[in-house]
């Protein structure tokens, strides 16, 4: 009986693993796809953003291009990371009529990236706030 069962067994153990590493294998993709980076030229207001990305440097890259690509010349980086979770983009304009904007990366939620999105940008002088974009990079979207 035990010679009969134990393939048996082990083939469903084999599956149970095969199965854990499957999904472990998507968690790790997941937690891959999440660096998030945003630069900002104050000069001219572009700014580029990128999410979802695979490393940090691809992000930094990839966002620094696009702000370059909208106008950037004088370009610097706000904000990069590799944690999880909702981005926002919040921009205004000062007093001086030159835009402000204000960043958060990696937030459990989404109100709290909004707030504190909204809170950067206004600290930089930024009135008439608005949100230009959010996300989930959780699952890399």
């Amino acid at each position: 009986v035990n010679k009969i069962n134990y393939p048996i067994e082990k083939g469903i153990s084999m599956k149970k693993k095969e199965v854990f590493y499957i999904v472990l294998a998507f968690l790790f993709t997941s937690i891959l796809k999440a660096q998030s980076a945003v630069y900002f030229c104050k000069t001219t207001g572009a700014f580029g953003y990128a999410y979802g990305q695979r490393t940090v440097a691809e992000a930094e890259t990839k966002a620094y291009n696009a702000c370059e690509d909208f106008g950037g010349t004088n370009i610097i980086k706000l904000a990069s990371t590799s944690k999880t979770g909702w981005g926002v983009i919040a921009v205004g304009y000062d007093d001086a009529g030159y835009r402000t904007i204000g960043v958060a990366l990696g937030y459990d939620n989404m109100e709290n990236a909004k707030s504190a999105a909204k809170k950067y940008c206004a600290d930089a002088g930024g009135h008439d706030i608005t949100y230009y974009d959010f996300w989930d990079d959780w699952d890399g979207n």
